[in-house]
């Protein structure tokens, strides 16, 4: 037989219930309740869980049933009193329930401690439409519970009468009362004035939360956003609150075109700095780093963060918010740790667990990476933020510093809608291209400072409306003490069957735009003149394959040879079997605005290089000097410089040991980061006298730290 009168069993169904929901067995945990009211019998609580429950799941009107039993069931059980009157106004029963579960709750009072107080909040906004209220609002002078006696007298009264009626009470009651009386009323003036000097322990969050819910319903967003904002301070760790204050403040993201059109819109910039920032401290935003990447621009990153540190600056790494896991191959990568030591540079990262960060639409993500990177900030308190491409980390710094009321610089390093633009001409007409175009140069007018790598790069950021005077080049360089002569390797060569021979070595990408075919037509043209010349690519890219099947069909296998990816601590080796380093990039915007690091490695080893003059490597190779140009884009401008350079050995020799001076004293990293020195002193920050952790720079190791 049913025991409907068993409230430890009804009890009981309520836990399972629970445990079902936190399980993801929503309709598990929903038909456990419903049966268990079937065997039971129904009970406030067990109708406010249905209720709440259904809610969640979009039920509406299955909610407001359930609620409503709740409330009929007990008229004192003011949760669900609460999610009642939500739901009711979203799918309305028929007229006068509201009023009917109102004047049940009145009947009811004084309650207990625990309701009186919090009963205003529901009876006070409808006493003038409902003059029977009054008299029970009345009743509750009787109340056991003082707030609810006080407050009870305060809500007949106007404010400025308050705190002759309060003489006697306790501050805490006081505070208390007011605020009750003060929001039940609708009389924010008096509210938001409370809330400033109260304490959060003392302000009566149902009544705060009835408000907001309230001013809801009418459509106030305004006036609730207000009383939301006091709400979290009171229940920080609240999600319905959180997440009705992002819902409410949140603006709906800009689409690309709009974008492209109006700009990006930036906070307003902080009269102050938020915090007493150190003086030799800067944080440098990167979209990858050493160890998980070790191409270009983490090799770019890592010399100038040493030579940076070298010069007395305490530079920090912050890899994006998403990295590394956006990344291919790091998809499955499991929780790094969130800080990493590599040799004396520490790198810290924004995301420590797998997950991917959308980065479309684009304000959302800024939001985020920018909150991220001031959480950072505001512990490690840097003088200065410093973003390196692309517009992801330059669009987020620049919105950090303003809100942080510090310093910000953009190192544009490439564009990379360029670089797309260069591989399909025609997109860059379209929508895309004009909206990266639009934010990179956002980013860069928005900073403080802005550092370009190359003298094109510069050109074209004032071309897009930057102001040239806060443009510095800082050119890309070479760890000196990494990459110099050495003896050949006749082991190597032997294997790979160019002993004995002078061989043009590319190393690199292997890359449409790089120009290799050129490279091939070269090699095709001088194989018919002579077989003392080896062509050897080292290096793995997108066109490899198609490279290797042109080389086949021109038989050229005997000549040229491609060894694909070579492990990153032999790359010295292939470099020693090199006579000649040729750069052919082909005449691409690309090609014309962004200088590899590739060619200072060559003239680090002391290699005879020669490029094609396209204006990023026009601006490293001054012709009989530390290096040869040819035309770009021509095979048969390249093939003349080479055969110049194979048939004269003393010309080779020659421009090699110029190009190694000219690196060792122009485009070593140390040298380069003094640039970079001089651009955080402008803007106030001051190193210290000896660089920290000097005593690593000899030796590299990584040092992981939690």
């Amino acid at each position: 037989m049913r025991d409907l009168e068993d409230p430890e069993a009804r009890k009981a169904a309520r836990d399972e219930a629970t445990s079902l929901w936190e399980q993801g067995r929503k309709v598990d945990s929903l038909e456990r309740l419903r049966r268990a009211r079937v065997e039971h019998g129904a009970d406030s609580w067990m109708c406010f869980a249905y209720g709440t429950r259904a809610m969640a799941m979009g039920q509406g009107w299955a909610a407001r049933e359930a609620l409503h039993d709740a409330v009929d069931l007990d008229p004192t059980n003011l949760d669900a009193l609460e999610f009642y009157l939500e739901v009711e106004n979203k799918h309305p029963g028929p007229s006068g329930v509201v009023t009917a579960a109102l004047l049940a709750l009145s009947d009811c009072l004084p309650a207990r401690p625990e309701v009186d107080a919090d009963a205003l909040a529901f009876l006070v906004p409808s006493m003038s439409r409902k003059p029977e209220y009054v008299e029970r609002v009345r009743r509750l002078g009787a109340s056991q519970d003082e707030v609810a006696r006080v407050a009870s007298r305060l809500v007949f009264e106007e404010p400025s009468a308050w705190p002759d009626l309060c003489a006697g009470a306790s501050e805490e009651v006081a505070m208390r009362a007011q605020l009750t009386a003060s929001l039940a009323r609708g009389s924010y003036a008096a509210a938001y004035d409370l809330l400033e000097r109260a304490d959060p322990g003392m302000v009566p969050s149902r009544s705060l939360r009835l408000a907001i819910r309230r001013e809801l319903r009418r459509g106030r967003t305004v006036q609730a956003v207000k009383l939301l904002r006091h709400y979290r301070a009171v229940k920080p760790e609240d999600s319905w609150s959180r997440n009705k204050l992002r819902d409410l403040t949140t603006v709906k993201p800009l689409s690309h075109y709009q974008l492209a059109t109006k700009g990006f819109p930036f906070d307003r910039a902080s009269a102050g700095p938020a915090y007493e920032p150190e003086a030799t401290r800067a944080l440098y935003c990167l979209h990858n780093s050493l160890p998980h990447h070790s191409a270009g621009y983490a090799t770019r990153t890592h010399g100038l963060l040493r030579g940076i540190r070298a010069a007395g600056w305490d530079v920090h790494g912050v890899t994006r918010l998403g990295y590394p896991y956006d990344m291919p191959g790091h998809e499955s990568l499991g929780e790094i740790d969130s800080r990493v030591t590599v040799d004396d540079v520490p790198y810290h990262r924004l995301s420590t667990r797998p997950g991917i960060e959308k980065k479309n639409p684009i304000q959302p993500y800024v939001a985020r990476y920018s909150e991220a990177l001031m959480t950072l900030a505001r512990r490690e308190r840097p003088f200065v933020l410093h973003a390196a491409s692309n517009h992801w980390n330059g669009l987020s710094v620049v919105q950090a510093g303003r809100r942080l009321g510090i310093p910000t610089v953009y190192e544009v390093r490439g564009l990379w809608e360029v670089t797309r633009g260069s591989r399909d001409p025609e997109w860059m007409g379209g929508g895309m291209f004009r909206y990266m175009a639009r934010m990179e140069a956002d980013a860069a007018a928005g900073a403080t400072r802005v550092i370009a790598i190359t003298g094109a790069l510069r050109d074209e950021l004032i071309a897009r409306g930057v102001d040239s005077e806060k443009i510095i080049v800082v050119p890309n360089g070479v760890d000196t003490s990494r990459f110099g002569p050495r003896p050949r390797n006749e082991e190597l060569a032997q294997r790979l069957g160019v002993s004995g021979k002078t061989v043009v070595g590319y190393v690199g990408s292997i890359l449409d735009y790089e120009g290799l075919d050129l490279l091939i037509d070269a090699a095709a043209t001088l194989k018919q003149e002579r077989s003392d010349i080896a062509f050897l690519f080292v290096g793995d890219g997108a066109e490899l394959a198609q490279f290797r099947e042109r080389v086949e069909h021109l038989g050229l296998q005997d000549t040229v040879m491609f060894t694909g990816r070579v492990p990153h601590h032999e790359v010295e080796d292939y470099y020693s079997l090199i006579d000649i380093c040729p750069f052919p990039r082909l005449p691409l915007p690309v090609c014309e605005m962004v200088s590899p690091l590739k060619p200072f490695e060559a003239m680090a080893m002391g290699k005879a290089v020669i490029s094609s003059d396209v204006a990023a490597l026009a601006e490293i190779v001054t012709p009989g000097m530390n290096g040869l140009l040819h035309e770009k884009g021509s095979a048969e401008s390249l093939t003349h410089g080479l055969r110049r350079l194979v048939d004269d050995r003393e010309l080779r020799d020659r421009l090699g040991a110029q190009a190694l001076d000219w690196v060792r004293r122009e485009r070593d990293w140390d040298s380069l980061a003094t640039q970079v020195s001089h651009v955080y002193s402008s803007l106030g920050g001051s190193r210290s006298h000896a660089g920290p952790d000097t005593e690593l720079r000899e030796g590299g190791h990584v040092d992981h730290v939690g």
